[in-house]
């Protein structure tokens, strides 16, 4: 079976563009910032680039024609956030190998030179949006850092196994995947499939943190979760799948990853909000970091 969790569009993501300008609209918008991404800006195109840098384009696309769903991006912001955490603890760790399934316009490996030194990373993503990436880091100046291999693929139809035996990767190491922002868009059969390759393919103690939705959602934020979805799918990108956060601990223990950090969606505001903050925290998606046993002595 192949593993159908990376959109295969012609055409660059939509949906990752939109997260790389909630990542620059944050930076400029939000002191103190729950996550500080410099280059955000970078990978926005012409439009999110001039509404993003704009007080006043701002207030009118973001704050006016999109404000309805506004409230959906500190759930972006977030997971940027709890990602760059577990991957420092991960290099403290040891762990050298970072995958980062569905990167869009990632800008970890640009900014992160510091953990970059302990790393090699493989961003995986369709080719349209891998292609439109290096363009945009190529007119933003942005050199491509050595320690990443860009690996243009489509996942319906090749394996993620394959595709990474093709380059340097060392299957006898543990790795860290991050798989932010997708499986709202895949299939579970999908989802089952890529984590049964990540636990039985990979080292153990290899791990795969993301987010899903959740479900059921409370009453009061069923409205925002009905708009999102629609945007989603009217932009060729439907959201698809969802999770019980109550059940998701012993679904992953069944699919081979025995040591959890999970934060369920009304668990999250109160960890990464600070008072300051005048924004809530979408409780319709969590976040997970799931890790295979280690290997026996």
């Amino acid at each position: 079976m192949t593993t159908p969790n990376i959109q295969t569009g012609t055409k660059p993501s939509r949906t990752a563009e939109y997260a790389a300008a909630i990542r620059a609209l944050h930076l400029r918008r939000v002191v103190p910032p729950i996550f500080s991404d410099s280059m955000a800006v970078d990978m926005c195109g012409p439009f999110w680039r001039r509404v993003t840098q704009s007080r006043l384009l701002t207030l009118l696309i973001v704050d006016g024609l999109l404000g309805r769903m506004a409230p959906i991006g500190p759930a972006v912001i977030v997971r940027a956030r709890f990602g760059e955490e577990r991957v420092e603890m991960a290099v403290r760790q040891g762990i050298r190998q970072y995958v980062i399934i569905g990167a869009g316009y990632e800008t970890f490996a640009m900014r992160r030179t510091d953990l970059m030194e302990h790393l090699t990373v493989y961003e995986l993503d369709q080719a349209a949006t891998q292609e439109e990436k290096r363009q945009r880091m190529g007119r933003a100046g942005i050199a491509e850092p050595p320690g990443v291999r860009y690996l243009s693929v489509n996942l319906e139809k090749e394996d993620l196994c394959t595709v990474l035996a093709e380059t340097d990767f060392d299957f006898s190491l543990p790795v860290l995947c991050s798989w932010f922002g997708v499986t709202f868009y895949v299939s579970h059969a999908g989802i089952a499939d890529t984590l049964g390759r990540i636990a039985k393919g990979f080292a153990p103690g290899s791990s795969v943190m993301f987010d899903y939705l959740s479900e059921p959602v409370p009453q009061e934020w069923q409205k925002l979760r009905d708009r999102c979805a629609a945007f989603a799918a009217r932009r060729g990108e439907p959201w698809v799948s969802s999770f019980d956060p109550n059940t998701l601990p012993d679904y992953l223990r069944n699919a081979g990853f025995p040591e959890l950090h999970h934060l369920k969606p009304n668990e999250i505001g109160a960890r990464y909000f600070l008072e300051s903050h005048d924004f809530a925290y979408p409780e319709l998606i969590g976040i997970c970091h799931a890790t295979t046993a280690p290997r026996r002595p």
